[in-house]
């Protein structure tokens, strides 16, 4: 009962959360003193990023949080898009297992007419497919409504609208919907072997409008929204990943939290005995870009332990060689009710 009382006391004290994600929190200041045969403890530094993990698993082990279910392309939830931007490489390419994962940058038109290949890296990618997929999975549809303002846009990714965050979006959008991806693996029959290589983007056409000036109540004269491309929607409609949009929102500031999570649930739904992945295996399916292996292994390890505050029932070990996965409980139950994004 005390371990629980800490939990809830910690997690009161972090509601007041400062603006920097990663500044750290504190309630009291200076070494341990004695007031009025008080003990005042020295303070709890708490970056506000950990802050938001333990709220939101406090609240669900209280019982006093629901799940809000959206969905994840299965594809995505096996492979990762860049952590960051790639640069001026001809290709993109991360492997899990025998399937392989390549992305081509998109050609974007500046506004002064220049064009310049570009990447989608990141987080709002990230965030920007999960709606995506959870919309067209819900509505049964490819065309997707992304609002007549940026502002509307960003509020349904969760993110804080501000100038850099929506030119960040924008010029994200276009990356990821201009961008050609292959996925191709290994076939083997009876008679021989070969690969099957599959071609595809993830919007068939696109189209945005913004207004000029994003003052409150600001739009634009249309609608903008994106059309699926038939590959993809399909690849939603038949085989979704089911995922909490609330752990994807508390784990938010981290493209590797959120790759892991995304990888973790869904692979528990088929996991049957335990499992070891080497660490090399996993930095070519994670898409790190690190240089070495030892220094992706650090950053996954960090990650991954920030992940299991909200996913508590994930069981995985750490090994110098490997990571160890067993059987778990599945982060979103299959007998949930599925809700609409943004309700």
């Amino acid at each position: 009962m005390r371990a629980h009382w800490t939990i809830v006391a910690m997690s009161a004290a972090m509601q007041a959360s400062p603006a920097d994600p990663d500044e750290p929190i504190e309630s009291t200041s200076g070494d341990l003193e004695i007031v009025d045969d008080a003990v005042q403890w020295p303070p709890i530094r708490v970056p506000r990023s950990r802050a938001k993990m333990v709220n939101f698993a406090t609240g669900r082990e209280l019982g006093t949080d629901e799940q809000d279910i959206g969905f994840s392309a299965r594809l995505f939830a096996q492979v990762s898009l860049p952590q960051r931007n790639p640069g001026t490489i001809p290709y993109y390419e991360r492997r899990n297992g025998d399937v392989r994962l390549t992305i081509r940058p998109a050609l974007v038109t500046q506004k002064d007419g220049t064009r310049e290949d570009r990447y989608p890296f990141g987080l709002l990618p990230r965030l920007a497919l999960t709606y995506l997929s959870t919309e067209a999975f819900l509505t049964k549809s490819p065309v997707i409504d992304l609002g007549k303002s940026m502002r509307s846009f960003l509020a349904k990714l969760d993110v804080d609208y501000s100038g850099r965050n929506a030119n960040l979006v924008r010029a994200q959008l276009q990356a990821l919907f201009g961008a050609q991806i292959s996925v191709d693996g290994l076939a083997v029959t009876d008679s021989g072997h070969g690969t099957v290589e599959e071609y595809f983007q993830i919007a068939k056409s696109v189209q945005l409008w913004w207004a000029n000036k994003e003052g409150e109540g600001a739009t634009g004269l249309w609608s903008s929204e994106v059309r699926l491309s038939e590959e993809f929607f399909q690849s939603i409609v038949n085989a979704p990943v089911p995922v909490d949009l609330k752990a994807l929102r508390a784990l938010g500031g981290s493209s590797l939290r959120i790759d892991i999570y995304m990888w973790a649930t869904h692979r528990m739904f088929y996991l049957r005995r335990p499992t070891r992945i080497k660490w090399v295996d996993l930095n070519n399916q994670f898409g790190g870009q690190y240089a070495r292996v030892r220094a992706f292994k650090a950053a996954f390890i960090k990650a991954l332990h920030e992940v299991m505050i909200v996913y508590p029932t994930l069981n995985a070990e750490v090994h110098d060689d490997f990571l160890l996965l067993r059987p778990s409980l599945t982060h979103v139950p299959s007998n949930k009710p599925l809700r609409r994004i943004g309700q």
